[in-house]
């Protein structure tokens, strides 16, 4: 889906300001529509239902706490009330619940993303973990903080970039910065991002994700990530859109208020298949996290 009217507007003018008429057509082709959840306080837990950060979730009667393969209780991450979202290309349900939980992390992690419609919420409520947390032995509780959504943009990142497209002789990687910085509208209490550019030094989280969802064995060369696809979809032409279709469910920051710290002060990230999360299939996803 291309751009909404105002976001285009947001684009051009960007463009504009900064001076970067040289790297228009990149630009224009590379920026995503993403969508931004803030802390707005701690979480009383007066209703049930909300979009929450840390603390426990409200389950539906129709789910369970996830488990990792070792029979180990996962840790509850967030939950987003789906008609909160503020979503240009309308990628998710309309309504319903997501709940993200994580088991103990590693460069491929353990983890669940789970889907209530909205008639199955009717019976939520407030859950406490039925039984111990690893995580929490480890940092302590997650703190509960409501969450609100909103519509943002991003242009390409550190590891996304084609620096060749967007420096000349007056434009280098400052320059850059301060333009992707004045579209994506930093805050310092954002701790989720979804549909955006994952945070990282290499850019081959998208290749990771699809070898882990097709089964192959993990590689960090992406012409050899390729090869190992093709061999087993059949089609290179195939490989190379599965990659490009992959997409950045919800990338969460370390945040010492809820008590995350994903390695040192990094990123929790999701990743999912276009299809599959536009099928509503969030039994296949792929989770990962990134400290420098």
């Amino acid at each position: 889906m291309g751009l909404t009217e105002h976001n285009r507007s947001r684009l051009e003018q960007a463009i504009e300001e900064h001076g970067f008429a040289h790297a228009a057509d990149y630009l224009r082709r590379t920026i995503k529509q993403t969508v931004v959840w803030t802390k707005t306080g701690p979480e009383p837990y007066a209703q049930t239902g909300g979009s929450r950060v840390g603390g426990e979730p409200d389950l539906p009667d129709s789910l369970e706490w996830p488990v990792d393969s070792d029979g180990l209780l996962m840790s509850f991450v967030l939950q987003l009330n789906l008609a909160e979202l503020q979503d240009a290309e309308n990628r998710l349900p309309a309504d319903g619940m997501l709940f993200f939980f994580v088991g103990d992390y590693g460069l491929e992690t353990e983890h669940r993303v789970l889907h209530a419609a909205a008639e199955e919420m009717g019976s939520a409520k407030r859950t406490a973990a039925p039984g111990k947390l690893s995580f929490e032995e480890d940092f302590g509780p997650y703190h509960p903080y409501l969450l609100k959504a909103g519509a943002s943009l991003q242009l390409p990142s550190y590891s996304y970039v084609d620096e060749e497209a967007v420096e000349d002789d007056e434009h280098g990687w400052e320059e850059y910065e301060e333009i992707s910085f004045s579209i994506r509208g930093d805050s310092k209490k954002e701790v989720v991002r979804m549909f955006g550019y994952a945070e990282g030094q290499h850019g081959d989280d998208e290749y990771l994700a699809a070898l882990s969802l097709f089964g192959c064995e993990e590689t960090y060369s992406p012409d050899e990530a390729i090869a190992r696809l093709t061999l087993t979809l059949g089609s290179e032409e195939l490989a190379r859109r599965e990659v490009a279709d992959i997409v950045m469910l919800a990338e969460i920051e370390s945040d010492d208020d809820i008590g995350f710290m994903w390695g040192d002060a990094g990123v929790l990230h999701y990743f999912i298949r276009r299809e599959d999360l536009l099928a509503g299939r969030f039994d296949r996803t792929y989770c990962a996290y990134y400290s420098s």
